[in-house]
């Protein structure tokens, strides 16, 4: 007998310290017996479901799990689409009684102080704000009545001070519990009054703007507010510079390293900013934080990251600050008759080409015979290649650009009137590469090539410091990243690339920009 009141005692005992490991949560949701609530947390503005239960013909029910869940604000979703908020925290075996209307007026908790406290603080700031709406509403009504305004606004003053000091009653009676912290995380910084300068001011906001919100406490992430506050920071307190911009984001992947699931939140969420971000400065930032990617993501795999590497190697070779690769091309002649000339070759081209890829059907093949005969295409455009680093200039736009494209069809006209207008006063020169078929096909380049004659002479495209360039050759699709026509590069005096996939006219405003830089700086 001894022995099995001993087995029960210790059978009891695990079970409680089971129970004490995991979660125990009753709810009891009047009016719905039979149906399904869903327990789930937020994250940003998801809501992610965790756990389910059928409520019995009573409208009780049990959600329970073997392991505790992560501290955050959760939620209780309804049938009819509606939910509340509630917390977890430590203790996780408590009880919740609601109804499918008004929330926060037929709540009841029983075993969750931090529950009952978030509830009170709820109840509290919601008769506020009834109260300032009401005030509001009769301050409006005693316009110059000035005694009566000012008995208002005394009021007012006096339920902000009363919201104030719940604030700093949470806060320093429950200094280490998540809502606490949370309420703490949601309040702005206050600058104080006796920085007056405004450039002062931004700085000082900026520098102490996560003073408030500990970058590295993770529940903050089961909420909604930790991502909107990292955007609003990236976006608009840092300068949109690729330098400083890749300065901030390491410095946030850094804060967040402590902690796997915050790590791995802020460099996915950085990441995929940026690899959608448009703006021209955003690849620098996408490279660096998909270097970090590819050596610290354990939670991808390594076909991606393979992947991942292929791209960003392209990158890295365009990236706007950075030196360009040069480009060795044969030079279209600068009239009709010489073009003309070029057509027999075209032509020769196609006839020897043609027959090979029948013999020879497998590219690697008959690379040998291609490459002969395209070398002997090129050949007659010129004998050696132009180096457009060669070239001086103060700015370089090289656009490529192929005659199929139709929106090339009506960019390129704009681009040469604009040039012989505007772009060679400035010093500027244009290298319009043509971007050629694929070279195994040799009826296709043969129409392709054509193709590209005929539009630069319908166009007349033939002026000093315009180029039109081509080589089947070199290597220009994955030293500028090239995906899609027109796309446009500025390379100053350098070679360097100062701006890319904006346009000419962009482009333009950008060199008159940095000409007026120049002209203040020899003023001083």
């Amino acid at each position: 007998m001894k022995k099995i009141m001993l087995l029960l005692l210790v059978s009891a005992i695990l079970t409680g310290i089971a129970s004490a490991q995991g979660y125990e949560i009753k709810v009891k949701i009047n009016h719905i017996p039979n149906d399904t609530v869903i327990l789930g947390h937020h994250f940003n503005e998801r809501l992610i479901p965790d756990d389910t239960v059928v409520l019995d013909n009573k409208c009780e029910g049990v959600f329970r799990g073997k392991e505790k869940l992560p501290v955050g604000m959760y939620f209780i979703f309804l049938p009819s689409r509606n939910y509340f908020d509630i917390l977890i925290d430590g203790s996780q075996n408590f009880s919740i009684e609601n109804d499918t209307t008004d929330f926060l007026k037929n709540m009841k908790i029983t075993g969750s102080i931090e529950n009952q406290r978030f509830h009170d603080y709820q109840e509290m700031l919601g008769n506020a704000t009834k109260e300032h709406r009401a005030l509001t509403e009769q301050l409006e009504a005693a316009k110059g009545n000035e005694a009566k305004e000012n008995e208002i606004k005394e009021k007012m003053k006096a339920i902000g001070q009363r919201v104030e000091q719940e604030y700093i009653n949470q806060k320093t009676q429950y200094p280490d519990q998540f809502f606490s912290k949370f309420l703490t995380a949601t309040r702005d910084i206050e600058v104080p009054e006796t920085i007056t300068d405004q450039t002062d001011r931004f700085y000082y906001y900026k520098a102490h703007y996560f003073d408030n919100f500990p970058l590295e406490y993770a529940p903050l992430l089961r909420t909604t507010i930790y991502q909107p506050k990292i955007e609003k920071y990236i976006t608009n307190l840092c300068m949109q510079m690729p330098d400083s911009l890749i300065k901030e984001c390491k410095m946030l992947v850094g804060k967040a390293r402590g902690n796997d699931e915050l790590f791995r939140f802020m460099l996915v969420f950085l990441f995929n900013k940026y690899a959608k971000d448009e703006n021209m400065y955003a690849e620098n930032v996408y490279v660096e934080l998909a270097e970090i990617y590819c050596k610290e993501a354990k939670w991808d795999t390594d076909s991606f990251k393979t992947e991942l590497k292929k791209k960003i190697t392209k990158k890295e070779n365009c990236l706007v600050g950075h030196l360009s690769k040069d480009l060795l091309m044969r030079q279209l002649p600068n009239d009709t008759v010489r073009i003309e000339a070029l057509r027999p070759f075209i032509d020769k081209m196609k006839d020897e080409g043609v027959p090979i890829e029948k013999a020879k059907p497998d590219f690697e093949a008959r690379r040998n015979d291609v490459v002969r005969i395209l070398n002997d295409l090129i050949n007659h455009f010129g004998r050696t290649d132009m180096s457009v680093h060669s070239v001086p200039a103060k700015y370089k736009m090289v656009v490529f650009w192929e005659p199929d494209c139709s929106h090339c069809k009506e960019e390129m006209p704009k681009l040469f009137s604009f040039y012989k207008d505007t772009l060679n006063t400035i010093g500027c020169k244009v290298f319009a590469v043509y971007m050629n078929r694929s070279v195994d096909n040799f009826s296709d380049l043969h129409r392709h090539m054509n193709k590209w004659f005929d539009f630069v002479e319908e166009k007349k495209f033939f002026a000093s410091g315009w180029y039109n360039l081509f080589n089947p050759f070199d290597q220009y699709r994955d030293n500028y990243d090239v995906n899609s026509t027109p796309t446009f590069y500025l390379l100053d005096d350098k070679n360097e690339i100062i701006a890319k996939r904006i346009s000419f006219h962009q482009m333009y405003e950008l060199m008159k920009y940095l000409e007026e830089l120049k002209e203040k700086d020899k003023g001083k």
